[in-house]
């Protein structure tokens, strides 16, 4: 790494991306290519068309990125596009059957027990929670030398898994913890062998290289989630939090509470798919942030005009307006959730093509973010797209990093607050720079994180 930190603002600033084939691989191509990068797999006809569907698929899988097709599939006819085998594959060794891949009845009580937990008014009694896991990770880069660098994936993974600790995971240990984000790591990391392994239709005994530390990292996680349930449940929950509140949520027609299992089914959706999400959208911000001077320096103005040197609380969140719109154009350019897929119940219609039952239907939405037809210089950071009046002309589909329609992820509005208030702390008690030529590659593994970490420099502001 030299040392040539960006001195100023570049205007407009492209961030660097991936770009696939020109088009659709052959499988003894899209394979491997998927299982290093999935994002690498898409063919760029993909970025430019409504649906596009492969020469050698037609009828059985397209990606589809017109936002009325993509409302159609989400919402309209969700009936008719249940989730795919894929996802039950990937997640069925550590949430089972929880809120992220059930489906029908079991999917609604949990969705009913679950929502109470996500309002807003309980999202912001944890924003104190948030702002202490902010002030530790400032204390931390306050003990290094000024402007050292740092593997910004790493401490915003730490700082979203503290959060976590003391609002969902109230009650366990320190060391529990660490297994818990160290595990979910560990599983997320290979998770492309078994999405590749379910596209070729192989049963699920056969066995890939990143199964043995996949089973290992399941056992983990499983073994310490239920060992934390026991023990709270047992002592009537006196950690309280989420966690606390999720073991008395009983079900609307028996009374009974939810199981040992399906609780630890759901407070690990909560860690994999809500702590990794946050934690990505944080580390891409930095970063772009990193690269864009200027956009920087608005951002610590407009948070010390709003808060002054005060802790980040509840009554400043609306009114960090750019702060918000940083993080959307983020989220934007690098979606924590990269890619989701539906699987047609039956035959369907879709952007005048005819799907037969069991027709896998991708959702890139890496890519309708940076869609050609959809977006001005879709590449470029530029967080005034999501300026009042702008965000208002955006299609419902057009802009989804958190899902669409019945399944949009529940805990959408906790990832925002959490976000703004973690960014807004750190960029008002430090300033981030990185190397003119760090480009690091956006890696799809469930979530969306950086391939070779993304090391920034950080310089404590006094």
């Amino acid at each position: 790494m030299n040392d040539a930190f960006l001195p100023g603002a570049e205007s407009p600033l492209y961030p660097p991306t991936v770009r696939g084939p020109k088009t659709a691989l052959p499988m003894w191509r899209f394979l491997p290519t998927f299982i290093r990068n999935p994002l690498k797999a898409i063919p760029e006809p993909v970025y430019h068309e409504p649906i596009y569907l492969p020469a050698t698929m037609r009828g059985r899988m397209a990606w589809v990125t017109d936002p009325a097709l993509v409302e159609q599939i989400l919402l309209d006819d969700h009936e008719d596009f249940p989730k795919s085998p894929i996802e039950k594959r990937v997640f069925e060794r550590i949430i089972g059957d929880g809120i992220l891949t059930s489906e029908g009845a079991t999917w609604r009580w949990q969705r009913h027990a679950v929502a109470p937990l996500f309002r807003h008014g309980e999202i912001l009694a944890s924003v104190p929670a948030m702002a202490d896991a902010a002030e530790r990770m400032v204390s931390r880069w306050r003990a290094t030398p000024a402007m050292t660098r740092r593997n910004i994936y790493h401490d915003m993974t730490d700082a979203t898994f503290d959060v976590l600790a003391s609002t969902i995971f109230a009650g366990a240990t320190d060391g529990e913890a660490d297994i818990l984000k160290t595990a979910i790591g560990d599983y997320l990391e290979r998770t492309s062998w078994d999405i590749a392994y379910e596209i070729l239709k192989l049963p699920v005994w056969v066995w890939h290289p990143a199964k043995a530390r996949m089973m290992r990292a399941a056992r983990r996680l499983t073994g310490t989630m239920q060992e934390i349930i026991r023990r709270e449940r047992s002592k009537g929950w006196p950690g309280g939090g989420l966690m606390a509140r999720l073991g008395a949520a009983t079900h609307p027609e028996t009374g009974r509470p939810m199981s040992d299992a399906q609780m630890s089914h759901n407070l690990l959706t909560f860690a994999a798919a809500g702590h990794e999400t946050t934690a990505k959208a944080l580390t891409w911000a930095l970063y772009l942030l990193a690269r864009s001077p200027d956009w920087q320096r608005k951002l610590r103005a407009e948070v010390k005009h709003v808060a002054g040197v005060e802790p980040i609380t509840a009554a400043h969140i609306e009114k960090l307006v750019l702060t918000r719109q940083v993080i959307k154009e983020a989220m934007r350019l690098y979606p924590p959730a990269p890619v989701m897929g539906r699987m047609a119940r039956r035959d369907v219609v879709v952007g005048g093509h005819t799907f037969g039952a069991g027709a896998m239907l991708v959702i890139p939405i890496f890519v309708i973010h940076r869609h050609r037809r959809l977006w001005d210089d879709p590449d470029c950071f530029n967080p005034a797209r999501f300026e009042s009046e702008r965000e208002k002309r955006l299609k419902r589909t057009q802009f989804m990093p958190f899902g669409f329609g019945p399944r949009t992820c529940i805990g959408m509005s906790f990832a925002m607050i959490e976000a703004v208030v973690l960014l807004a702390h750190f960029v008002r008690n430090a300033r981030f720079a990185c190397d003119s030529d760090l480009a690091p590659e956006p890696l799809s593994r469930v979530t969306l994180r950086p391939k070779s970490g993304m090391p920034l420099a950080v310089e404590m502001i006094a």
